[in-house]
């Protein structure tokens, strides 16, 4: 599979090291099997992290809208100025940088969330949260992805 699925909790080391779950570390392109992308999320007090793959596609997206725009100059300078690469060392484990920590308000331990082409980094309780709040809405609103996607059309 060549997506990010499941969640993970992992401590974070004396060393403030986290392992970066192994299913996670498979997706990554063999290319660049020891880097990820790290950047804070402008949705939720979480990180954001993927591979490189990943960004030329976020980049892509960003360079549709008018170069103009403040919505350009907004979306560009939250995600490109604020974006870590990470090195993963030989045991899977990264650096969580000290600024993406207090953040996503993250300590002792991180939680890892797969969401498909990337995954996010959350502190346990809150992303657990955001995964009920997440279904909730689902549920009482009656989504569906073809009723989302006929809209948009």
């Amino acid at each position: 599979m060549d997506l990010f699925v499941s969640k993970y909790f992992n401590k974070i080391d004396k060393k403030g090291r986290v392992s970066l779950p192994s299913s996670f570390r498979n997706i990554l392109p063999k290319i660049n099997k020891n880097e990820i992308i790290l950047y804070k999320s402008i949705k939720t007090p979480s990180i954001e992290g993927c591979g490189v793959g990943r960004l030329k596609e976020i980049a892509k997206r960003i360079n549709n809208l008018d170069f103009f725009s403040e919505d350009y100059d907004d979306f560009s300078s939250s995600i490109f100025s604020e974006i870590i690469p990470t090195n993963i060392d030989k045991e899977g484990r990264f650096l969580i940088p000290e600024e993406l920590k207090k953040y996503a308000k993250i300590q002792n331990e991180a939680a890892f969330f797969g969401q498909g082409h990337f995954f996010q980094i959350w502190e346990p309780k809150i992303g657990l949260n955001n995964i009920e709040s997440s279904r909730k809405r689902l549920l009482e609103e009656k989504k569906s992805l073809r009723t989302i996607l006929t809209q948009q059309k």
